[in-house]
């Protein structure tokens, strides 16, 4: 049977950690979840601004199932995972339903995956328009910004980033693909799914997590949910639901004993008043509530995916988040740990657990130290070093 585990980042006891986060690979991430980017591709996932797919300027006026706009957005949509450096493919489940995924497989468990989903179809059906910016445009351009800063990014474990069809005829894409992981009997450990998260219309900021104590590891993950919205700055007031809804693709996942999480705006009580209308415009969106929900989203599935290392969005230069220098990394057996600054005095290894790990430690040179990690088992550990002056730093090994 497969397993369903929750894996914690979580060391709060290991190490000084930046002010707003235990893990700053993961605060680097949220951090560069950036509203424009995110609002430029809105407006023209939702017809407001002119796309090329390779016809000429068009415009993405309607994503119903029986509009040629479906397919128009699907091939859009891969266009941008291929320009921010993802390979996708489409899996039909229909003559109308193609599912879009792209997925980066994890260096240490990549039987092991991550979903981080939103559905990319809309109503209402044809002649009418069907912008819908919000339901579900802002879930599709959190996952496609999600694809921009994590575009040279290496995992633990296997990330997939997806978006469904024909969840609006009751979430036949995503319950397809859940059958079929079920089928095969595929290890998920996170499903975190954003349908509606940009509207705040009585501008209380509060949004919803939906969760299922019956599935699986659901309430884990929305613990997980709460954690980075208290510890990496997002500072959102949520409401949880649970048992939650089943209206979205996260209830397909549940009902396969899948840990899945809904992200949502207050549906509830401040519902979009411009829901399933030619009316929901990207102009309706609350912009920095919106940010801070993808931020949010694309937080908690970092948590399950555990980064190892990233190169920010769009080439820049990469992000340097610790003073040490570990070489190989990955290793398989042995290797050299070097303080950029300065010499270490002390070196201590932590599983992902938060328990200490005893190896072999000797110097090597004259500020470096050798250390044999043959006897680990594959998987992350945390690197703590003790410097001369008394500072301490952290960084990851990756022994595979």
């Amino acid at each position: 049977m497969r397993q369903l585990k929750l894996f914690l980042l979580l060391l709060p006891a290991l190490c000084a950690a930046p002010v707003h986060g235990q893990d700053p690979l993961v605060q680097t991430i949220m951090d560069a979840v950036d509203a424009d980017t995110m609002m430029w591709n809105l407006d023209r996932l939702s017809g407001q601004q002119e796309v090329d797919i390779g016809s000429g300027p068009m415009l993405l006026l309607n994503r119903h199932k029986l509009s040629p706009g479906n397919d128009q957005s699907a091939t859009w949509l891969q266009q941008k995972l291929a320009q921010y450096g993802w390979s996708s493919t489409t899996q039909t489940f229909s003559s109308t339903g193609h599912n879009i995924l792209a997925v980066r497989p994890g260096l240490v468990h990549p039987g092991r995956a991550v979903i981080l989903c939103a559905h990319y179809d809309a109503i209402p059906a044809p002649p009418a328009l069907a912008p819908a910016a919000d339901d579900d445009g802002t879930g599709v351009v959190a996952v496609l910004e999600a694809a921009r800063i994590l575009q040279d990014a290496l995992f633990e474990n296997t990330l997939i980033l997806a978006l469904w069809d024909e969840e609006e005829q009751g979430k036949i894409g995503s319950i397809y693909y859940a059958n079929v992981a079920a089928a095969n009997d595929d290890t998920l450990l996170a499903v975190v799914n954003m349908d509606a998260i940009g509207w705040d219309g009585n501008g209380d900021g509060l949004m919803r997590v939906h969760a299922r104590p019956t599935a699986a590891n659901s309430v884990a993950i929305k613990d997980s949910v709460l954690h980075v919205n208290s510890t990496y700055g997002v500072n959102m007031p949520i409401a949880v639901n649970t048992p939650g809804a089943l209206y979205s693709d996260h209830a397909s996942f549940w009902a396969q004993n899948y840990g899945a999480v809904l992200m949502i705006e207050d549906f509830d009580n401040d519902g979009n008043i411009y829901y399933h209308t030619p009316s929901d415009l990207a102009i309706h969106i609350d912009v920095p509530y919106f940010r801070r929900i993808a931020q949010l989203s694309i937080g908690t599935a970092m948590l399950f995916a555990r980064p190892i290392s990233i190169t920010a969005g769009n080439n820049e230069p990469p992000v340097h988040t610790s003073a040490l220098s570990v070489h190989p990394n990955p290793t398989q057996d042995i290797f050299v740990v070097s303080a950029l600054e300065g010499r270490v005095q002390e070196l201590r290894m932590f599983d992902m657990t938060g328990a200490q790990r005893h190896v072999p430690v000797s110097a090597f040179g004259g500020s470096s130290l050798l250390v044999d990690a043959t006897a680990l088992a594959p998987g992350i550990y945390l690197l703590e070093a003790v410097h001369a002056d008394g500072r301490r730093t952290t960084t990851r090994l990756v022994r595979q």
